[in-house]
């Protein structure tokens, strides 16, 4: 064969194969906001089912002892991220499966918050690093509620409040300031409602009537 028949095939360029490459990574860059967002979506529809399993415990405990499990919160250094854990009582009593981490009474963990229990909060009792409160456990409540729609309200801590209890999901940005906000997570200001609008998932339940999810 001739030198010219061995040459005659001509490969990529450098140019041609950084124009692919270009190309290749655009196309990527295209999809990866689609990818993201189903699994964001099928993490928020696992919170949902969760959640609705957290209500039966719940329940269940409440049938059982004739009131709602006590809060749990700490300004110790060691738990004090673990601000409303799933009650201990829920894992003794056999509602739940025991959590074998730090700060996890139960396995429950929130797929947004990793190595974190879902939060649970009641108006009643709770807990303050470890020692029984004389006061009850104050949450805000919107004067609108259940709507939860309403720029006003008032922080309860009476047990003839309006609220039972309320468990939820930090969502996607477990620091951002919907997740942390003072009216999380009774104030539907403080929701998650679609991809990119990060909030938390909850599911409240009221003093009388059915309880019900956020978006």
């Amino acid at each position: 064969m001739s030198r010219r028949g061995m040459t005659g095939k001509k490969g990529f360029s450098l140019i041609e194969m950084l124009v692919v490459i270009a190309l290749v990574a655009l196309l990527a860059s295209l999809q990866l906001p689609a990818l993201i967002g189903a699994r964001e979506r099928a993490r928020v529809a696992k919170v949902h089912v969760e959640l609705r399993q957290l209500e039966v415990a719940l329940e269940a405990y409440r049938d059982d002892h004739t009131a709602y499990p006590p809060v749990r919160v700490s300004c110790n250094t060691a738990d004090r991220d673990h601000w409303c854990q799933l009650p201990p009582e829920l894992v003794v009593s056999g509602y739940l499966p025991p959590g074998r981490r730090t700060g996890m009474a139960s396995a429950m963990a929130d797929p947004f918050h990793a190595d974190h229990t879902y939060k649970y909060a009641a108006i009643g009792p709770y807990f303050l690093n470890g020692a029984l409160q004389e006061e009850s456990f104050g949450m805000y409540v919107p004067d609108d509620f259940p709507d939860c729609k309403a720029l006003s309200g008032r922080y309860w801590e009476e047990p003839g409040a309006p609220l039972a209890w309320v468990v939820w999901s930090l969502g996607p940005n477990p620091s951002g300031e919907k997740a942390l906000h003072p009216r999380a997570p009774i104030s539907a200001s403080t929701w998650y409602k679609a991809t990119g609008d990060h909030g938390v998932i909850a599911r409240i339940k009221p003093r009388n009537g059915s309880s019900f999810s956020t978006p």
